[in-house]
Protein backbone atom coordinates (compact mmCIF):
# COMPACT_ATOMS: atom_id res chain seq x y z
CA UNK A 1 0.00 0.00 0.00
CA UNK A 2 2.85 2.39 0.80
CA UNK A 3 4.38 1.71 -2.64
CA UNK A 4 1.09 2.56 -4.33
CA UNK A 5 0.78 5.80 -2.38
CA UNK A 6 4.39 6.68 -3.23
CA UNK A 7 3.80 5.93 -6.94
CA UNK A 8 0.71 8.15 -6.96
CA UNK A 9 2.68 10.98 -5.34
CA UNK A 10 5.26 10.72 -8.12
CA UNK A 11 2.53 11.06 -10.76
CA UNK A 12 1.09 14.31 -9.38
CA UNK A 13 3.95 16.56 -10.61
CA UNK A 14 4.02 14.82 -13.99
CA UNK A 15 0.29 15.31 -14.51
CA UNK A 16 0.42 18.97 -13.47
CA UNK A 17 3.33 19.61 -15.85
CA UNK A 18 1.55 18.07 -18.80
CA UNK A 19 -1.44 20.43 -18.61
CA UNK A 20 -1.13 23.51 -20.81
CA UNK A 21 -0.70 26.84 -19.11
CA UNK A 22 -3.94 28.77 -18.77
CA UNK A 23 -4.56 32.13 -20.35
CA UNK A 24 -7.59 34.35 -19.96
CA UNK A 25 -8.76 36.50 -22.83
CA UNK A 26 -11.29 39.24 -22.11
CA UNK A 27 -12.89 42.17 -23.95
CA UNK A 28 -12.13 40.90 -27.48
CA UNK A 29 -13.51 43.41 -29.98
CA UNK A 30 -13.19 44.92 -33.44
CA UNK A 31 -14.83 47.85 -35.22
CA UNK A 32 -17.51 47.60 -37.89
CA UNK A 33 -15.76 47.63 -41.28
CA UNK A 34 -17.88 50.31 -42.91
CA UNK A 35 -17.31 51.52 -46.46
CA UNK A 36 -16.02 48.25 -47.87
CA UNK A 37 -12.82 48.25 -45.81
CA UNK A 38 -11.05 44.93 -46.45
CA UNK A 39 -8.91 44.98 -43.30
CA UNK A 40 -9.62 45.19 -39.57
CA UNK A 41 -7.87 45.09 -36.22
CA UNK A 42 -8.84 42.95 -33.23
CA UNK A 43 -8.19 44.13 -29.68
CA UNK A 44 -8.38 42.31 -26.34
CA UNK A 45 -6.79 41.84 -22.94
CA UNK A 46 -4.77 38.66 -22.33
CA UNK A 47 -3.75 37.51 -18.86
CA UNK A 48 -1.81 34.50 -17.59
CA UNK A 49 -0.91 33.42 -14.06
CA UNK A 50 2.28 31.74 -15.28
CA UNK A 51 3.16 33.87 -18.31
CA UNK A 52 2.98 32.92 -21.97
CA UNK A 53 3.57 34.25 -25.47
CA UNK A 54 1.00 34.82 -28.21
CA UNK A 55 2.52 33.43 -31.41
CA UNK A 56 -0.25 33.98 -33.91
CA UNK A 57 -3.95 33.95 -34.71
CA UNK A 58 -6.36 32.66 -37.33
CA UNK A 59 -9.99 33.29 -38.23
CA UNK A 60 -12.43 32.23 -40.90
CA UNK A 61 -13.38 35.93 -41.18
CA UNK A 62 -10.17 36.84 -43.08
CA UNK A 63 -7.73 35.29 -45.50
CA UNK A 64 -4.69 36.35 -43.46
CA UNK A 65 -3.88 37.37 -39.88
CA UNK A 66 -0.79 38.99 -38.40
CA UNK A 67 0.39 40.28 -35.04
CA UNK A 68 1.20 43.97 -35.32
CA UNK A 69 1.91 47.11 -33.34
CA UNK A 70 1.47 50.79 -34.00
CA UNK A 71 4.63 52.84 -34.49
CA UNK A 72 5.21 56.57 -34.04
CA UNK A 73 8.28 57.91 -35.83
CA UNK A 74 8.99 61.46 -36.92
CA UNK A 75 5.42 62.53 -36.26
CA UNK A 76 4.05 59.76 -38.48
CA UNK A 77 2.04 56.76 -37.41
CA UNK A 78 2.55 53.36 -39.00
CA UNK A 79 2.32 49.66 -38.26
CA UNK A 80 5.00 47.04 -37.81
CA UNK A 81 4.82 43.25 -37.68
CA UNK A 82 5.80 41.51 -34.44
CA UNK A 83 6.91 37.87 -34.02
CA UNK A 84 4.93 37.41 -30.83
CA UNK A 85 3.37 39.16 -27.87
CA UNK A 86 4.62 38.38 -24.35
CA UNK A 87 2.05 37.94 -21.60
CA UNK A 88 3.73 38.55 -18.21
CA UNK A 89 3.33 36.01 -15.40
CA UNK A 90 0.61 37.15 -13.04
CA UNK A 91 -0.22 40.10 -15.27
CA UNK A 92 -1.86 41.00 -18.54
CA UNK A 93 -1.18 42.67 -21.85
CA UNK A 94 -3.62 44.98 -23.61
CA UNK A 95 -4.05 44.81 -27.36
CA UNK A 96 -5.53 48.23 -28.15
CA UNK A 97 -5.87 50.77 -30.97
CA UNK A 98 -2.72 52.64 -30.02
CA UNK A 99 -0.45 49.60 -29.76
CA UNK A 100 -0.45 45.85 -30.21
CA UNK A 101 -3.27 44.14 -32.13
CA UNK A 102 -4.26 41.20 -34.32
CA UNK A 103 -4.49 42.42 -37.92
CA UNK A 104 -7.02 40.83 -40.30
CA UNK A 105 -6.19 41.18 -44.00
CA UNK A 106 -8.61 40.61 -46.86
CA UNK A 107 -11.84 40.11 -44.94
CA UNK A 108 -14.16 37.48 -46.42
CA UNK A 109 -17.14 39.76 -45.72
CA UNK A 110 -17.63 43.06 -43.92
CA UNK A 111 -17.65 43.08 -40.11
CA UNK A 112 -21.08 44.26 -38.95
CA UNK A 113 -21.79 45.94 -35.61
CA UNK A 114 -23.79 43.74 -33.26
CA UNK A 115 -22.38 40.53 -34.68
CA UNK A 116 -19.37 38.50 -33.55
CA UNK A 117 -16.82 36.17 -35.11
CA UNK A 118 -14.33 33.61 -33.87
CA UNK A 119 -10.56 34.02 -33.66
CA UNK A 120 -8.23 31.21 -32.63
CA UNK A 121 -5.17 32.43 -30.75
CA UNK A 122 -2.01 30.29 -30.68
CA UNK A 123 0.08 30.46 -27.51
CA UNK A 124 3.55 29.06 -26.88
CA UNK A 125 2.53 27.23 -23.68
CA UNK A 126 -1.27 27.22 -23.59
CA UNK A 127 -1.74 26.02 -27.16
CA UNK A 128 -4.80 27.20 -29.06
CA UNK A 129 -7.65 29.18 -27.53
CA UNK A 130 -10.85 30.14 -29.38
CA UNK A 131 -12.18 33.62 -28.64
CA UNK A 132 -15.43 35.29 -29.71
CA UNK A 133 -14.83 38.84 -30.97
CA UNK A 134 -17.64 41.39 -30.60
CA UNK A 135 -18.03 43.84 -33.48
CA UNK A 136 -18.72 47.39 -32.27
CA UNK A 137 -20.12 50.43 -34.06
CA UNK A 138 -17.41 52.80 -35.32
CA UNK A 139 -18.55 55.46 -32.82
CA UNK A 140 -18.86 53.10 -29.82
CA UNK A 141 -16.36 53.56 -26.99
CA UNK A 142 -13.74 50.87 -26.57
CA UNK A 143 -14.45 48.38 -23.76
CA UNK A 144 -12.82 49.32 -20.47
CA UNK A 145 -11.84 47.39 -17.36
CA UNK A 146 -14.87 46.08 -15.55
CA UNK A 147 -17.13 46.15 -18.63
CA UNK A 148 -18.82 42.88 -19.50
CA UNK A 149 -18.80 41.74 -23.12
Amino acid sequence: MKRLAFALLLLVPAVSCSRPAEVEVTKAWARDSIGGTRNAAVFMTIGSPSGDRLLGASTPAAKKTDLMTMTHEGGKMGMAYVDGIDVPAGGSVSLNPSGLHVWLSDLNQPLTAGQSFAVTLKFERAGEKRVDVAVLKPSAPAPMAGMKM
